[in-house]
């Protein structure tokens, strides 16, 4: 119901700005745009997968890359269908563990798959702003400078005190698990479980140049379709604005409605790019535009998701795969 609401409220917000300008302007927009739209949704999937793809045969996972390539497009799916994105972490590791992946490569894989894109973003959107301070500062509210300053300054203290207190924290944690004999055990099996983890990670961290070039030539790739379509989309519409301040504007947006805990970011996020851009691109080509972005970041997906759904499922069918068993030459 969740999933459902989510992507309602996306389908229906870029026609709140305006129906009927919308549809109109969907008629004027070339075939060959939804072409590139939906090659950007399999571009970004093909960079996941690549990069994942790449993990798992350094820890020893030999899958075919169509295999990953289709859990890449199931796990994108669940993302976009679940409160603040959270299926997508859990069908990624239960996929690769029906794969044949163990738990602690499945979960290495997945955490490595995230490291990766939060130092993706890490590095790219400071960047990107850097080359939009100009119109960033039209649309960024002036903040309450003391209320900012109080906020940060009551983290540092928080993080700084937890730091300080580790070892007591850790010797609490101790006695608690010896006194309760469940606790122990399963403090044992985690402890089994985070040095396989951390054994796994290092592997993958010293492995050769090329190999880390490569996950970070799959990271551009999965993350630069993304965020630079709706720079193409008001391209195509005749609005032409700085990739590092659309960019910037995206991740921003996006990532604020995620934590709205609706799929997809409803409505949140369409409306907020909309009175983000407000001074540069007028309502009714924004509703298209954003109609056009949502193609090309939520249906595209979606449905490419659907069918990665089904063949994943065939591969695990009793009937196909007995078809695929060998014949045997007396029976030939």
């Amino acid at each position: 119901m969740l999933a459902v609401l989510g992507v309602g409220l996306a389908v229906g917000a870029p026609f709140v700005l305006g129906s009927h300008q919308s549809l109109a302007g969907l008629r004027t927009i070339a075939v060959h745009v939804f072409l590139v739209l939906a090659a950007s949704a399999a571009a970004s999937a093909l960079g996941k997968a690549g990069k994942q793809h790449l993990m798992q045969t350094a820890l020893g996972l030999r899958l075919p890359f169509i295999r990953t390539y289709g859990i890449a497009l199931v796990t994108d799916s669940a993302f976009l269908v679940s409160p603040l994105g959270a299926a997508g972490y859990g069908v990624n590791i239960g996929l690769l563990q029906r794969a044949g992946a163990s738990w602690a490569t499945a979960t290495t894989v997945v955490g490595a798959d995230q490291v990766l894109d939060l130092a993706f973003l890490a590095v790219t959107v400071p960047i990107a702003m850097a080359f939009a301070v100009g119109p960033l500062a039209q649309v960024v509210p002036k903040a309450n400078v003391p209320v900012v300053v109080g906020v940060l300054a009551g983290a540092a203290i928080l993080i700084a005190t937890l730091w300080a207190c580790r070892r007591t924290i850790g010797s609490a944690l101790d006695a608690i698990c010896g006194r309760i004999r469940w606790l122990g055990t399963q403090r044992a099996r985690w402890d089994q479980f985070r040095q396989s983890v951390r054994q796994q990670t290092t592997l993958l961290m010293t492995g050769p140049r090329r190999r880390f070039a490569g996950l970070l030539m799959f990271t551009t790739l999965q993350w630069l379709p993304r965020y630079g379509v709706l720079w193409f989309v008001l391209l195509e519409l005749g609005y032409r604005l700085p990739l590092g301040f659309v960019l910037a504007v995206q991740a921003v947006v996006l990532h604020a409605a995620l934590w709205t805990g609706i799929p997809a970011g409803g409505a949140a996020g369409d409306l907020a790019l909309a009175a983000a851009f407000a001074n540069w691109v007028p309502q009714d080509a924004m509703a298209t535009a954003l109609v056009l972005w949502r193609f090309a970041t939520l249906y595209s997906p979606l449905m490419l998701g659907a069918v990665a759904f089904v063949a994943l499922a065939l591969l695990r069918s009793p009937v196909l795969r007995a078809n695929r068993r060998p014949v045997p030459d007396s029976a030939a």
